[in-house]
């Protein structure tokens, strides 16, 4: 190898090994166990948690000042035993917690589908950690006459961290899709 390579191939090796500032993906199996979900009137409503919580080092990120967001996607699908499942509609919530050093606690603002649903203040970390962690039963979905007879279910998805992986590719840390179980609607029990 030319010598005026040399700094430049190990500085490609030292990019490579090091990964990025952040550390790329954070560590510890995050997951969601389980999807529920209830009608009330024509509204939908679905909740979800993430089990054990969030990793340790979203945990670190977040009482280190920097904003923490978690996304959650939740799809709402006609269920087919032989097909893939013919996806109906799709949502986006978003939470944000930023650590205020100032009075020490943390602003939590909550998002569906990029409008601000709300925004409060938390007092310490584990209710701003309690706050990202979870989807907490939120009306998701109305549902209509193009729905009826149909069996259906709904998959959620949680995107809790992002970060480079040898130095430029970007990665994100997220769980797998969960599903629901198989509801109808209407409801058999209001027909």
């Amino acid at each position: 190898m030319a010598p005026r390579f040399r700094p430049l191939f190990l500085l490609v090796i030292a990019v490579v090994l090091t990964g990025s500032a952040e550390g790329g993906e954070p560590a510890g199996p995050t997951g969601l166990p389980g999807v529920s979900t209830w009608f009330k009137g024509v509204e939908l409503f679905v909740s979800a948690k993430l089990f054990p919580g969030l990793p340790r080092d979203v945990e670190e990120r977040l009482v280190s000042g920097v904003a923490t967001t978690v996304l959650w996607r939740v799809r709402l699908f006609a269920f087919r035993n032989l097909w893939w499942d013919g996806l109906k509609d799709e949502r986006q919530y978003e939470v944000t917690a930023s650590f205020r050093p100032i009075s020490g606690d943390f602003l939590v603002e909550r998002r569906l589908d990029e409008r601000l649903l709300g925004s409060k203040v938390v007092a310490s970390k584990s209710e701003a950690l309690a706050v990202l962690s979870e989807v907490p039963g939120l009306p998701l979905f109305i549902m209509g006459s193009h729905l009826d007879g149909k069996r259906l279910v709904v998959r959620v998805k949680c995107a809790y961290a992002r970060g480079v992986a040898l130095g430029v590719v970007p990665t994100t840390a997220e769980t797998d899709w969960v599903r629901s179980g198989i509801f109808d609607w209407p409801p058999r029990n209001t027909r």
